[in-house]
């Protein structure tokens, strides 16, 4: 009987058991093709259709960009989690457990200290699915961090932005975050050290109107959308219709707001290129 059931009745439940089939397996793009996720994960979240780049969590762009997938996370201490203690349809306590659980981060900026090419640098990322990406107090201590530290070691800094601005649940001490910010950069500046910004898919609101547009090289990922209010907004201010292409990377590029317009799987070579000319200038 400890035959049957130890070893045939086990062979047989494997037989005819339903296999756990792992969830997000695959991806769809806007396009409507569907992206199985390990092609997703080669392409660097570049659609091989459409060459749409999706927005990626932070922790992907850590991988990529840095050599060897090696970092050193930089822990930032959190301030006071509701301050104006804020309620819509949840609670906004609730909308943060829910985000860090998605995530499985902090808030919505990630800082890390690592190499590009042998040569060290201090980057900052947003992860958009932190409640999009928006701006707090928490983030806004975050860029001043990855600024300290950057001074302090005298190593570039490097922010790649993907945000909807500042964050409404914050009130007016997430647009206190647009000052204390470009503050923080200008100390950067100050001391001559390179900041490069690689605007991602989406740069609006308070991030694009602060430290986003100061960097000394401005880099868009292509089909970013960056710009400060939304198309609707300035249609019925101006009473015009605005170009189809409108606060898109291309755009931007066409009438000189950034400096180049760079595919996703060049971006590493390229912030490389830009930092060892930098670095013979100086």
């Amino acid at each position: 009987m400890n035959w049957l059931t130890n070893y045939i009745k086990p062979k047989l439940e494997s037989l005819v058991k339903k296999r756990d089939v792992p969830k997000n397996l695959w991806i769809k793009c806007q396009c409507s093709t569907m992206i199985y996720y390990k092609d997703y994960e080669k392409s660097l979240g570049v659609c091989n259709e459409c060459g749409t780049h999706m927005r990626l969590p932070a922790e992907t762009r850590l991988k990529f960009l840095l050599d060897d997938n090696k970092y050193e996370k930089i822990k930032v201490p959190s301030t006071i989690v509701d301050p104006l203690s804020f309620k819509d349809k949840k609670r906004y306590k609730d909308r943060i457990k829910q985000a860090k659980r998605k995530t499985k981060e902090e808030d919505a900026v990630v800082i890390a200290e690592g190499k590009i090419e042998g040569k060290n640098v201090i980057l900052a990322v947003f992860d958009f699915n932190f409640m999009g990406g928006s701006m707090g107090i928490n983030v806004g201590n975050s860029i001043l961090k990855a600024s300290e530290i950057s001074v302090k070691k005298n190593l570039p800094l490097i922010i790649i932005p993907s945000s909807g601005g500042a964050r409404m649940q914050e009130g007016i001490l997430s647009l206190m975050q647009m000052p204390r910010t470009i503050a923080a950069i200008q100390s950067v500046k100050k001391n001559k050290i390179p900041y490069i910004v690689v605007l991602a898919d989406p740069t609006t609101g308070g991030v694009c109107a602060s430290f986003a547009m100061l960097g000394d090289i401005l880099i868009a990922e292509k089909g970013a959308t960056i710009g400060f209010a939304g198309r609707r907004v300035i249609e019925q201010t101006i009473k015009e219709t605005i170009p189809d292409n409108f606060q898109t990377s291309d755009y931007l590029l066409e009438h000189g707001m950034v400096d180049m317009v760079v595919h996703r799987k060049d971006l590493k070579n390229k912030i490389y290129k830009i930092l060892k000319f930098l670095e013979k200038k100086n």
